[in-house]
């Protein structure tokens, strides 16, 4: 099947490209752990985290944190999607063009970071609902876990679309990645399950998570759209392995 082909694209890119990722996972991570350090310093400092979290000053400090964070991890999901983005289509990528990346396209980068998070979030708020319901509500909760699977499904093509473009477009990103993912069911699925794989060993595994898995991520959700696009004759082919003589 063609979803085990693109895995073994993303496979390979993320050997060929090593220290581009790690990079880029690097500097994804590097803000929230800032903000964890941070945080449990000043926790410790004013006499105990736990003690600290429930005052006032507490909550008001993570406030803060939780709104820095959503100012800042949007812009480096877009500079980290966008050097995927390229390597996707295999053209030239190095760190430049994570910096380039988090300049461009910043108001769809927070509206598309902030769809990324509520609708799934909407969507599994419900499934929770409805499958703690007695009788026949527990059946309306299988409608809303398969559109929260829908959801996740279409959400991988979400910022590798933002960057496909040639005029950028969340309504358009939005209605093509709902749209590939009507089309291409079972490849949309197999395409989200190899990420959710690379999520759960990264976690298992711990390091791979703080060095690889942001980059992975966003590599297979690009090369999974670009698959799809390569069979309509809407993106670069793999260039052909030189052959031996």
């Amino acid at each position: 099947m063609k979803a085990f082909a693109i895995m073994g694209r993303v496979l390979k890119a993320a050997y060929d490209d090593l220290f581009l990722c790690v990079f880029l996972s690097a500097i994804w991570w590097a803000f929230p752990i800032i903000l964890v350090l941070l945080f449990g310093a000043l926790g410790e400092y004013a006499g105990g985290l736990l003690e600290t979290l429930p005052t006032p000053a507490g909550l008001t400090g993570l406030g803060v944190a939780l709104l820095l964070l959503l100012i800042v991890q949007p812009l480096v999901t877009l500079g980290v999607q966008h050097v995927a983005n390229r390597i996707a289509n295999y053209r030239r990528a190095d760190s430049g063009f994570f910096w380039e990346g988090t300049r461009q396209n910043r108001r769809h980068g927070f509206l598309l970071f902030a769809f990324s998070l509520l609708i799934p979030a909407a969507i599994g708020f419900n499934v929770w609902f409805y499958f703690n319901s007695e009788g026949m509500l527990k059946v309306i909760g299988v409608v809303w876990l398969w559109l929260f699977l829908f959801a996740l499904m279409a959400g991988q093509y979400l910022f590798p679309l933002l960057w496909q473009q040639d005029q950028p477009s969340v309504r358009m990103a939005l209605r093509n990645a709902a749209l590939l993912a009507l089309q291409n069911p079972l490849y949309s699925l197999f395409m989200l399950i190899f990420q959710l794989a690379l999520i759960i060993i990264c976690f298992a595994l711990t390091l791979p998570m703080l060095l690889l898995g942001p980059a992975l991520i966003a590599l297979a959700g690009n090369f999974a759209l670009v698959g799809l696009l390569q069979d309509m004759g809407l993106a670069p082919q793999p260039p052909e392995a030189p052959t031996r003589g």
